[in-house]
């Protein structure tokens, strides 16, 4: 059951939105585990299972990638609930009609996914290299909470951009973050690595090309 079924009942019938029970903790909590944690679960999964089979350094991946997924959640619950704001809009996951149309809601899902899978990896492995490298969990918790606080706080600002801007910018994150990932993790070395993790990999990659092929139509 969705937290909102019971505002929904509370309501008589008419469904509440976020926005009228504002600065209520259910809603708060609807927003930021409900909508942000479990978008992240859901969407980034291919990244999560890369980063929890790791084999180099997992405590210091585990731990960045717990703290890359509580900021990232926070961040998209206050932006839901207005608390923040950057100028454009946030597109809320919800406010899509599901279709097969990139543009439509499984198409959005998965461009969503693509930006998703790259910020939590990027902050993942960054995080886990500054812990290893001599700053221990301080370090973690500033690399890759940073990185999931900025990227997205930029994605409304990111789309907003005109179209081939927006397509260059994209590109170059998600080359950065496949970059770092691989780098890391020696994901496609299947000498070291587990081969799911590999295929995991692969549809980071073809969700982050769907992203940005759409806009090269």
């Amino acid at each position: 059951m969705a937290p909102s079924d019971e505002a929904y009942r509370q309501s008589g019938g008419q469904p509440a939105a976020l926005d009228e029970r504002r600065g209520g903790i259910d809603a708060w909590l609807d927003a930021i585990v409900y909508y942000g944690l479990g978008q992240h679960l859901l969407l980034a999964l291919p990244m999560l299972w890369i980063a929890f089979s790791a084999v180099v350094t997992p405590v210091a991946v585990t731990t960045s990638a717990i703290i890359s997924l509580g900021v990232a959640s926070i961040t998209i619950g206050a932006f839901r609930m207005g608390a923040i704001s950057v100028g454009p809009p946030w597109h809320r996951i919800d406010d899509n009609e599901l279709g097969l149309g990139p543009d439509a809601g499984y198409g959005f899902l998965v461009r969503r996914a693509a930006y998703l899978n790259a910020t939590l990896g990027l902050g993942t492995f960054a995080g886990a290299l500054a812990d290893t490298g001599g700053g221990g969990l301080v370090s973690a918790l500033l690399v890759a909470g940073g990185f999931a606080f900025g990227a997205m706080l930029s994605l409304p600002s990111i789309r907003a951009l005109p179209r081939a801007q927006s397509v260059v910018v994209r590109s170059l994150y998600y080359v950065v973050s496949l970059a770092v990932v691989a780098g890391t993790t020696r994901v496609l070395d299947l000498s070291v690595g587990m081969p799911s993790a590999a295929l995991a990999f692969g549809v980071v990659c073809a969700f982050a090309i769907f992203d940005v092929g759409m806009d090269l139509r």
